[in-house]
């Protein structure tokens, strides 16, 4: 319901921008980084609160995705593929993929520590001898998504300003750390 309500929302949500770091930052790590809504007006909705947090989680990737390429910058990121509960929802998935121009890729299972204990405790006890291809067995993509380059290079804006209201915002999560205890 939330993602039928939220695709109809612009890309960006309309100026509303969100920090999803609602128990701390861990890459790069940052404890005391908070949750928080900016840009927040009477004309934004539930659906564009919720479109905020999925493009939010979004930017965080990309951040990530700048660190890994600053590390590594010969590496190349030809798809990601999808596994859990969110893998499910399209929207996200297009999100994601717009946002990091990396093509995204849902597979056929939900419970992959699952299956993966299943194979390997399997190969342990000699049903399955080889693991690659029991897994290729079990394990299909269903669905990819190609990012859209024009709605990427306005998701780089908003990565940037994503970015810099971290950072801005970093010593006033930590002032809040640091406020005594008034709990009775």
């Amino acid at each position: 319901m939330f993602d039928e309500l939220a695709s109809k929302v612009k890309v960006g949500s309309e100026g509303l921008l969100f920090l999803p770091h609602l128990s701390g930052r861990v890459c790069p790590n940052d404890p005391f980084m908070r949750g928080t809504w900016v840009g927040f007006t009477w004309a934004h909705t539930k659906a564009h609160l919720y479109r905020s947090m999925l493009e939010g989680v979004a930017y965080e990737y990309a951040t990530y995705l700048r660190i890994q390429k600053e590390l590594l910058p010969g590496v190349r990121f030809t798809e990601a593929r999808v596994m859990g509960g969110g893998s499910a929802s399209r929207l996200w998935n297009q999100i994601k993929a717009d946002v990091l121009r990396v093509p995204y890729v849902q597979l056929n299972q939900r419970e992959f520590a699952v299956l993966g204990a299943a194979v390997v405790a399997g190969h342990a006890v000699g049903l399955f001898p080889d693991i690659k291809a029991t897994v290729q067995s079990f394990v299909q993509p269903t669905e990819r998504v190609e990012p859209d380059p024009g709605r990427h290079a306005y998701y780089e804006r908003m990565v940037d300003l994503y970015i810099s209201l971290a950072q801005a915002l970093g010593p006033t999560f930590q002032g809040l750390a640091g406020l005594p205890d008034t709990s009775v």
